[in-house]
């Protein structure tokens, strides 16, 4: 690639927090063959980052970077990748990834810069100022101790209200393996705990502005895809059908839709801003977003999450929880249905100095201050995360594997631990695959099949969903086998499904676009339900997007192979620097032995992992891979045909 090429600024910026100096690099020795975001970050990573480097040291690197797609018109695009060694990773602080959405990424594109490496740790709290090419480390003294929201109102006030700010609140100061980074009101790049790592850093915040034009390479073409594009996505992927506003809530608290994208034009399902919601604890009026599973702090009637809060306390939590700067998942989906496990078994009477009551905002607000400021042995325990936090305390482990399958994460769609996200045998055994071979919850890759199956599927969605014969018709077309998606079927063909969500993930945190849109499979806009627009498929979107705002040239199958290259390649630097191996990918099978929550209608019955079953079926997705079976690890000729040997300079191979 050459400065000719469209999508891409050029350039990188270094910065050595310990000394206070900044480097320019060039990006395009690395875009071709890595395209941005989690690829080049793996690739940078691969020959900077350190065996033995600990999540919390200085000489821990964060990368922090936007795609050829980011900032442009591109429909979905606009997110930011950060990749990493994860304080949040147990036992292990694996190098992984986060992303989060809004206009910073954007903004720093427009400043002139695909992305920021951050080196070292600064003496002092500081935070970074980016005027197009004008970078400056300031002190933030002034700063310390802040919220996000107010953090990001004193830098916009001071740089004007076109300035975007990426900020850490006090739970990254204070060093919280749950600690986010976040921009807006409620983007965040919220697993990993990299909000820790700035923390560590005394990196406060990242203010950008910027005014340059992202050059687009065939600007009619990308157009025209841009518009196709948008003319089949008429709802967030996991869904056959647009989502509405609640009328009730437009009136009485200012809802409506908020996207957490640049250039989102559908309305998700859980994507909401407030305007004016009365705060049960502060007494004023609170404004703020709800997003993901923020919608679980009020509580739902009738659920694994049954607690009373109501819609106005739980906003105020959610937001608290937001300004503070902590993990809304971890909290939620993990942390807080072990303690009540634990209170359950009179384990636990109190949290802080209030009774433990999941139906009090006082004593959820306690909690969240306890953990962000360490306050008591069991602020200070938790705030590690929930896995951690019961090593610390002695406390409650037998009821960890009933919310966190492996890696410190709890559970998504997974099928055992996560309790709000329906998924049955045998969809799940992908979801199982996906997360042995990962090392944080395989999001990008879970929606894409999980959610996708049982969202558009009539036992989701048994008003508006499509029939199992078209679901199998379209598993037929995509994975080459109606197995796939056969909601009679067992273990047969399941690797290759969790292959191609996987390549979908590099795609979705590379480019970067939004997970909740991408990839289009399923669509109502088609006779047989088969996403497509004019003559471009669903699932080449991201390539004709790619293809048309760059000047490559990519084919589906050159596409597939980066994605490809890059798995590889964080598999290499996972044996690198953690010794990562099948006996790691094996750890999370105890989790899936005992039965499923939900149960799939057709099979009607309980089903547990068998685990003999699943290490062959492990076998199958090693075998695809092109990965020793025995150890897990690529083979030289894998590495060579995906051309990784030569440009990683692995010959002869020594790892």
């Amino acid at each position: 690639m050459t400065e000719d090429s469209g999508g891409w600024m050029g350039k990188l910026l270094r910065v050595d927090l310990s000394r206070g100096s900044f480097e320019r690099e060039s990006i395009y020795p690395y875009a071709s063959e890595f395209i941005g975001g989690r690829g080049i970050a793996a690739r940078l990573a691969w020959q900077e980052l350190k065996r033995g480097t600990a999540a919390l040291s200085a000489e821990n690197i964060l990368y922090i970077l936007t795609g050829p797609l980011t900032g442009t018109s591109a429909p979905y695009s606009g997110r930011t990748t950060l990749c990493s060694l994860a304080p949040q990773g147990y036992p292990v602080e694996w190098y992984t990834r986060s992303s989060f959405g809004g206009h910073w990424g954007p903004e720093l594109k427009y400043a002139g810069w695909d992305g920021l490496v951050l080196t070292g740790k600064a003496p002092e709290p500081v935070y970074l100022w980016i005027d197009n090419d004008q970078v400056k480390i300031e002190n933030a003294q002034h700063l310390w101790g802040r919220g996000i929201f107010e953090t990001q109102q004193k830098l916009i006030e001071r740089y004007g209200k076109k300035t975007r700010v990426l900020a850490i609140g006090p739970a990254a100061e204070n060093l919280s393996r749950i600690a986010i980074a976040a921009t807006e009101t409620e983007s965040a790049s919220g697993q990993g705990g990299f909000g820790a790592i700035m923390g560590y850093k005394n990196l406060k915040a990242i203010a950008v502005r910027g005014t340059q034009p992202i050059k687009i390479a065939h600007p009619d073409q990308f157009l025209k895809i841009c518009s196709l594009v948008r003319d089949e996505c008429h709802a967030s992927h996991g869904w056959p059908h647009p989502i509405k506003l609640d009328p009730q809530k437009v009136k009485k608290y200012g809802q409506r839709f908020q996207a957490c994208t640049q250039q989102c034009h559908t309305g998700c399902y859980d994507a909401r801003y407030y305007t004016r919601v009365p705060g049960v604890i502060c007494n004023k009026m609170i404004a703020g977003q709800v997003d993901c599973v923020a919608g679980l702090f009020p509580g739902i009637k009738d659920t694994f999450y049954d607690w009373k809060l109501g819609f106005e306390a739980g906003f105020e939590i959610t937001q608290m929880a937001n300004d503070l700067g902590l993990n809304h998942w971890e909290i939620l989906i993990g942390m807080v249905p072990w303690l009540r496990e634990n209170a359950r078994a009179g384990r636990i009477k109190k949290i802080y100095q209030r009774d433990f009551n999941l139906d009090d905002v006082f004593c959820w607000a306690e909690l969240l201050h306890a953990i962000t400021y360490r306050h008591g042995e069991i602020g200070n325990a938790l705030s590690e995360g929930t896995v951690r936090g019961s090593q610390k305390l002695n406390l409650g482990q037998e009821f960890l594997p009933d919310f966190f399958p492996c890696w410190g994460y709890a559970g998504h769609w997974d099928g055992h631990g996560d309790h709000i996200n329906h998924i049955v045998f045998p969809f799940w055994l992908v979801a199982a695959l996906q997360w042995a071979m990962d090392t944080r919850d395989p999001i990008s890759s879970g929606h894409g099949y999980t959610q996708n199956i049982m969202n558009w599927s009539k036992i989701n969605s048994p008003a508006h969903g499509i029939s199992w014969d078209t679901i199998m018709d379209i598993g037929q077309k995509i994975y080459g086998s109606k197995l796939a998606v056969d909601p009679r079927s067992s273990y047969q063909d399941k690797a290759y499904p969790a292959i191609w969500h996987n390549h979908r993930s590099v795609y979705k945190d590379s480019l970067p676009v939004d997970d909740q849109i991408f990839p289009r499979i399923y669509s109502n806009y088609t006779q047989d339900h088969y996403a497509r627009s004019e003559d471009v498929e669903g699932i080449d979107f991201e390539l004709h997007l790619l293809n048309a705002a760059t000047g490559l040239d990519f084919s589906r199958l050159q596409f597939e192979n980066f994605a490809e290259k890059v798995i590889n390649l964080e598999r290499l630097l996972l044996q690198k620097l953690h010794d990562r191996s099948r006996q790691d990918d094996e750890t999370l099978i105890p989790y899936y032995e005992k039965p499923e929550n939900s149960l799939n209608p057709l099979i009607g019955q309980p089903v547990s992992l068998n685990p003999e079953k699943f290490k062959v079926l492990m076998d199958q997705y090693y075998d695809l891979r092109g990965w020793d079976k025995t150890t897990g690890h690529p083979t030289d000729d894998t590495l060579k045909r995906l051309g990784l040997t030569k440009s990683l300079n692995l010959e002869p191979l020594n790892l």
